[in-house]
């Protein structure tokens, strides 16, 4: 449960509160930068029954340490929706995914939270719940949660990470002492990033918005290859391609390709108003060369139309009904 160097600044913070914890923490920022881990980092550590270095790191080595690395300490309890996606194991990619059933944290898992907190400690320490993404509550269980914020028992520590904070009630935010997390320097991520044996750090860094962790999902070689693919075939798509394109590519994720598109006409936009392109970089050179042919509002209003599609496509719809609609429109921005 170690933390990554360029969240130091943060956890340095968080030491210096070790004697005045508030009974709630909001750590909030982009997702795909390590607040999961920290997170659990912390509770690493307040548990910890020999913390080590003046006690800002946890032993490793006692009960504690033991449970909660095999996952069944009794003071402490992980809140997160049914459906966290088993190949991201930090939690921390969750903003791409659209909300389905199974994907929220639902009011009866905050009511066992409820009971676990006003029980007595086991270990007589503190007892530490998180909720892990906050924003996966629905409204009756963040309304669940807001009694127990408001009405604290004594030795409890609340985490909420969240990637996307502005979608918590105002009541919760009010009751938490907000820890804001912010992206690491190119620089520092890309460093990372090779580390981890990526290749295109530079490529993967810009799809992922800066986020190291999320750019490490996206270095997927297979992912890679099927975005490559499916954004070649936007350079020079003229309305005649759009049904042939799409039937090629009809056994693709739909998410993937819609937030493909997304990317693509962002940086299209951004070409228009800034003068950069911020996502796809490694297509640099064929955004430039198509921008000055489709008109502003245009793509505009094709980001709405993109935005909508992406609230629904986990909806049981033909992969290659929605692709085509969605193709013909785009190619018709430059014809």
């Amino acid at each position: 449960m170690n933390s990554h160097a360029w969240n130091e600044t943060v956890w340095q913070r968080l030491l210096q509160l070790q004697g005045q914890l508030p009974h709630a923490l909001l750590f909030h920022g982009r997702a795909g930068i390590g607040k999961l881990a920290l997170a659990e980092q912390l509770a690493q550590l307040l548990l910890c029954e020999n913390p080590q270095v003046d006690g800002h790191e946890a032993c490793g080595v006692c009960p504690s340490c033991h449970w909660l690395r095999q996952g069944s300490h009794p003071d402490f309890m992980k809140l997160q929706p049914a459906a966290l996606d088993e190949n991201d194991p930090d939690g921390e990619i969750a903003e791409r995914k659209s909300p389905t059933a199974g994907q929220h944290i639902s009011v009866a898992q905050v009511r066992e939270l409820t009971q676990f907190v006003q029980l007595s400690a086991h270990r007589g320490g503190l007892r530490i719940a998180l909720i892990h993404p906050a924003e996966a509550m629905n409204a009756a269980a963040a309304n669940a949660l807001l009694k127990t914020l408001e009405e604290p028992p004594p030795n409890i520590l609340l985490i909420l990470v969240s990637h996307q904070s502005s979608q918590l009630l105002p009541t919760i935010l009010s009751r938490c002492h907000q820890i804001r997390f912010t992206l690491p320097s190119t620089d520092v991520a890309q460093s990372w990033l090779i580390q981890q044996g990526v290749r295109e750090t530079r490529a993967c860094l810009a799809q992922a918005g800066g986020a190291p962790l999320l750019a490490i999902q996206l270095a997927d070689a297979d992912y890679q290859e099927r975005r490559h693919g499916f954004l070649t075939g936007l350079v020079k798509m003229h309305v005649a391609d759009s049904l042939r394109i799409a039937e090629h590519h009809a056994k693709q994720p739909l998410p993937d390709m819609v937030h493909w598109l997304q990317l693509w006409v962002h940086d299209l936009v951004s070409l228009h108003l800034a003068g950069r392109v911020f996502y796809q970089v490694d297509f640099e050179q064929e955004l430039r060369g198509m921008a000055g042919r489709a008109k502003l509002f245009g793509l505009l209003d094709y980001q709405r139309r993109l935005q909508a599609a992406r609230a629904s496509v986990q909806h049981p719809l033909a992969t290659q009904m929605v692709l085509e609609d969605l193709l013909l429109e785009y190619a018709g921005l430059f014809e």
